[in-house]
């Protein structure tokens, strides 16, 4: 494979009352390591509206994590699934991500923390390649 595979990372926060809104509570932009970046606080807005908010993203967007090859993006994702896919695996468009099947439970609260996964920088065959690989 000659280009690196991407991997950038979210997240989203349900809570009972939030899913009762049928919204998150909170959600971001997350990082190995349990760091995340919550592009649903007031911070945030607040930098929405002095920089605008493309800008605000581009400014928090993490680094994406990088892999050489298809095997080692695939050993990545396994390890933190199992996961729902956004499409089929034969789907072509290049916007497809994996999301966590059962997210981290807070059982005090009820909050459910599921991550996402985006792949970025991949032609379509690749892009099959890891979705099929990981579902």
């Amino acid at each position: 494979m000659s280009n690196t595979i991407k991997i950038t990372m979210t997240y989203d926060v349900v809570t009972p009352e939030s899913a009762e809104e049928g919204c998150t509570e909170d959600n971001g932009f997350a990082e190995p390591g349990g760091w995340t970046y919550s592009i649903a606080d007031e911070e945030f807005q607040e930098r929405c509206k002095a920089v605008g908010r493309e800008q605000a993203l581009k400014d928090m967007t993490p680094e994406p994590l990088e892999f050489e090859d298809t095997e080692e993006a695939i050993d990545f994702l396994k390890s933190s699934g199992p996961f729902e896919a956004s499409c089929s695996p034969t789907c072509d468009n290049g916007h497809c991500w994996l999301t966590q099947a059962d997210g981290d439970t807070d059982y005090s609260t009820g909050a459910v923390t599921r991550l996402s996964f985006h792949l970025e920088g991949v032609d379509p065959a690749t892009h099959r390649e890891i979705i099929e690989g990981v579902l």
